[in-house]
């Protein structure tokens, strides 16, 4: 809530000193075309994660809510070991696909103590592709819709 007050108290001084409202939209499109692209940047990296990590088995140990972000952690039995899953989990399925001791096929990642389950691999792919298609779309429009933008008014 905050970033969008700031947003908008920046884009009224660009206003009130004269930066032209089609720049503002220019460098608003910009920006999310940035944002998609750290978006695809991530999910690549994830992927490249996915390369590294283990296949194992394991069973689903426990829910946990994180307290820093509010949102449920399914936490993986390994061995012995608990590992926390890389995503938070789905909300939509929750009680179908996160029950205490469903066994599962994991992605270990032992460099960073984590796991991908399936909800998280196919979250990974459908990131990737998702987000990239949207930056190029966003990028495509953004030329599109300001061929020759002119800074002031």
């Amino acid at each position: 809530m905050e970033l969008l007050i700031i947003l908008i108290v920046v884009i009224v001084l660009l206003i009130i000193m004269g930066i032209s409202f089609e720049f503002i939209m220019f460098g608003l499109m910009l920006l999310m075309s940035t944002m998609m692209l750290a978006l695809t940047i991530f999910f690549v990296w994830c992927i490249c994660r996915l390369t590294v990590c283990k296949k194992c088995e394991g069973k689903l140990a426990k829910v946990e809510i994180n307290p820093k972000f509010g949102f449920g952690t399914p936490h993986y039995d390994i061995s012995g070991k608990t590992y926390a899953n890389v995503f938070p989990c789905e909300v939509v399925m929750k009680k179908q696909l996160y029950y205490e001791g469903r066994k599962c096929v994991l992605r270990l990642d032992e460099k960073r103590g984590k796991v991908f389950d399936g909800n998280a691999m196919l979250s990974t792919v459908f990131g990737v592709i998702l987000s990239a298609a949207s930056f190029i779309l966003l990028l495509s429009r953004t030329m599109d819709m300001f061929p020759g933008i002119s800074m002031i008014r």
